[in-house]
């Protein structure tokens, strides 16, 4: 696919909701622009792997995992349109999670070493960075207090709160790792809770 100024106009409007950048940072940042596409079950980056782009989704589904000593999976995190992605927050380390698309998707990438050295001129993107860095924190955070706190059933309304729509797209075994339970666990919830509406 053909990278388009649409493409570009949202990459910039979703970096500038963050941090704003002058037009003159935008000027050097926008000939990095390429596209990565991704077909279902396709990898955006795997663990082990140093920080490649920093990406943002044009469109589709992406899920962060950890696969553990046993080779069991948990998803930490699904990320749709508009979010940015990135295998590692900071760039000399070496990722402890994989990022796969759960459906075809479109990502529009920055080589990140690229940015880095733009980022010494201008001072704008450190800034962005740190932004991005500390919101996925925050709701990294967050997720985890609920997820600890909260009832099952607390924590898949939120689920379906935080991501409308995603239960229909993606495996449910996925949804079941990322809130913790098992798929018949999370059956049951589903099952109380079509109940609870008829009622």
């Amino acid at each position: 696919m053909k990278l388009t100024d649409t493409h570009k106009i949202q990459f910039r409007t979703s970096i500038d909701r963050i941090y704003p950048l002058s037009n003159k940072c935008w000027s050097e940042i926008e000939p990095l622009i390429y596209i990565k596409e991704l077909y279902k079950n396709e990898y955006f980056s795997t663990a082990g792997q140093f920080t490649r782009d920093l990406g943002f989704i044009n469109n589709g589904i992406l899920r962060i995992f950890y696969l553990n000593d046993k080779g069991e999976e948990w998803n930490k995190n699904f990320l749709q349109q508009n979010d940015f992605v990135t295998s590692s927050i900071s760039p000399e380390k070496k990722s402890i999670t994989n990022i796969q698309a759960l459906s075809k998707t479109l990502i529009l990438c920055i080589p990140y070493a690229e940015l880095i050295k733009i980022s010494t001129k201008h001072k704008e993107i450190n800034l962005f960075i740190q932004k991005l860095t500390f919101e996925y924190l925050e709701q990294k955070r967050d997720r985890e207090i609920r997820l600890l706190s909260e009832k099952a059933m607390s924590n898949y309304l939120l689920f379906k709160d935080t991501f409308p729509d995603l239960e229909n797209k993606i495996q449910h075994y996925h949804i079941a790792s990322y809130l913790g339970i098992t798929p018949t666990q999370l059956s049951r919830l589903r099952k109380k809770m079509k109940t609870h509406q008829h009622m």
